[in-house]
């Protein structure tokens, strides 16, 4: 390179956090414009990613080695000198209490997050009892083991549309877990498209240093470390009790995008808090706690709802004694659905988020985000969506009411209909009665068409499992009720028969392709 040239336009670091500025350097000489992305409260440089060596165990035992001492990134070094933005909308988690705790201990509420629509606890705790004069439990509980390889198997049997990922606080418990995990496999050929590596967001089991930038739709959380023989908390929880320790949790507990669930073989009540010196430890105890509570409880750092205004108060009586079973402010942190409609039967369950133009409308810093944004995203979540402005309101009440009912009871109809979908979904062969689409009150039997049998196709399989005469055949089964259907309704009927849930490139051109050659074939 002659002096003075430069190679690149614009030089990106992404996860700027992890980068040491010596490796940076070079790049950053050869660029005209630098663009620093990353999370200063996520791992920093460590010399774990350094090298594989064999003595990674005994320096994880170690606090004081440098392969679990933090070093300077290139993010704390420049991200002072250089002009910032901070993105705060975070859209990972269906859910916001998977975010919920690091948004209020580690962000300071600054995260704008956005409330699931329920049916679950997308957080949770699994104990594991503790069994005195086992020896080893101090660095990997053998019963935790078993326990995270009876939950894996779990979800490969009951849950394989959805990806999981298994995070262990220390590398020998990650090695255990793997192990037992592959005795266990030995005999279950059944199960090995799940764990297949093909796969595009495989399943994996890692310990703490190695999870950044993962994510899966379920996380098992494993603490490993447990008491001592005789029964006592040593307090040795690796990583965490380490400078930086609180960054590796915090890390950790934002991978999933639907549930995490956290095994330990203790609970935040055997945890002494005089006995957490380290940042990081106080920090897994509150989140032990925090599991404990199914994510509804976040203590003292829960915030507190704006009380609801005169207008606000109006539409809650109204709408309630109208039958609408609501629930107003619905969230943790500083975005709230002003009011979140109930399923009048499945407890738990929201299906209508109803908003109107009072006080949290208005603080909304900019039209995009206040008349567009929030409602895309609460929709990308499956929420349904409603507006009571309240020039409407309080120029004609009953009209507005009238239109907010229909929109409710439209909400739970759609409701029903997707969950009926999904039990038609789990069926496996046999010939399947289906309800014309956009018509679900139509009593059973009533003249609705039947389906021909379905062909022995196999479902939850990667899209590129199926060949295209496969996908023709369930596009034809899909029609022979000789109901009308556009395009992407059948698109959507053949995904949700095969256990997609999200519209990949590759999904929709393959059954795109399909749906021409089924209707081309038969005239249609």
């Amino acid at each position: 390179m002659l002096p003075g040239e430069q190679l690149f336009d614009v030089v990106v670091f992404d996860e700027a956090s992890q980068i040491r500025p010596a490796d940076a350097v070079p790049a950053i000489a050869r660029g005209e414009r630098l663009v620093l992305a990353g999370d200063e409260r996520q791992l920093p440089p460590t010399a774990f990613f350094l090298s594989a060596s064999s003595e990674e165990e005994e320096q994880e035992e170690q606090p004081s080695l440098a392969a679990t001492e933090g070093f300077d990134s290139v993010l704390e070094n420049l991200g002072m000198l250089l002009p910032y933005r901070m993105l705060t909308w975070h859209y990972r988690s269906h859910d916001e209490r998977l975010i919920a705790f690091s948004n209020a201990y580690l962000y300071d509420g600054s995260l704008t997050t956005f409330p699931g629509v329920g049916g679950g606890e997308p957080v949770g705790h699994v104990p594991v009892v503790f069994r005195p004069g086992q020896p080893g439990q101090e660095d990997s509980a053998s019963d935790e083991v078993i326990e995270v390889v009876r939950l894996i198997i779990e979800h490969a049997e009951n849950q394989p549309e959805q990806t999981l990922g298994v995070i262990a606080m220390g590398i020998k418990h990650a090695s255990r877990i793997e192990e037992a995990l592959r005795l266990a496999l030995t005999d279950r050929a059944d199960l090995e498209e799940f764990f297949s590596e093909a796969r595009e967001e495989r399943f994996f089991v890692k310990n703490l240093e190695r999870v950044q930038g993962d994510e899966r739709d379920a996380i098992i959380l494993s603490v490993g470390y447990g008491k001592s023989v005789d029964g006592r908390m040593l307090y040795r929880f690796g990583p965490i009790n380490n400078e930086g320790g609180e960054r590796r949790l915090n890390v950790a507990v934002t991978r999933a995008r639907k549930r995490l669930r956290v095994v330990s073989s203790f609970g935040s009540a055997d945890m002494d808090p005089d006995r957490l010196k380290a940042q990081g430890a106080r920090l897994l105890r509150a989140y032990i706690q925090y599991a404990e509570s199914g994510g509804a409880s976040l203590g003292e750092r829960v915030l507190s709802k704006p009380v609801l205004n005169p207008f606000e108060i109006d539409v809650r009586d109204t709408l309630t004694r109208r039958g609408i079973p609501l629930l107003p402010k619905l969230g943790v942190s500083g975005y709230w659905i002003d009011f979140a409609a109930k399923h009048p039967l499945r407890q738990g369950e929201f299906v209508l988020a109803i908003e109107c133009d009072g006080a949290s409308y208005h603080l909304a810093p900019t039209v995009r985000d206040r008349d567009r944004l929030r409602q895309e995203q609460l929709e990308r979540l499956g929420w349904r969506f409603h507006r009571i402005w309240s020039a409407d309101w309080f120029a004609n009440k009953e009209t507005a009411v009238a239109i907010t009912l229909a929109a409710y009871n439209e909400a739970v109809e759609a409701a029903d209909r997707d969950d009926l979908a999904r039990s038609q979904v789990g069926r496996v062969g046999g010939s399947t009665s289906m309800r014309p689409a956009g018509d679900p009150d139509l009593p059973s039997g009533a003249g609705v068409p039947m389906r021909t049998s379905r062909p022995p196709i196999p479902r939850n399989h990667p899209i590129g499992y199926y060949t295209h005469r496969q996908l023709v055949s369930l596009v034809r089964w899909v029609e022979s009720d000789t109901l009308l259907r556009t395009e992407d309704e059948v698109l959507a009927q053949v995904m949700q028969d095969l256990g997609f849930e999200r519209r990949g490139k590759n999904i929709i051109s393959a059954i795109s392709r399909a749906i021409s050659d089924a209707r081309g074939t038969t005239g249609r």
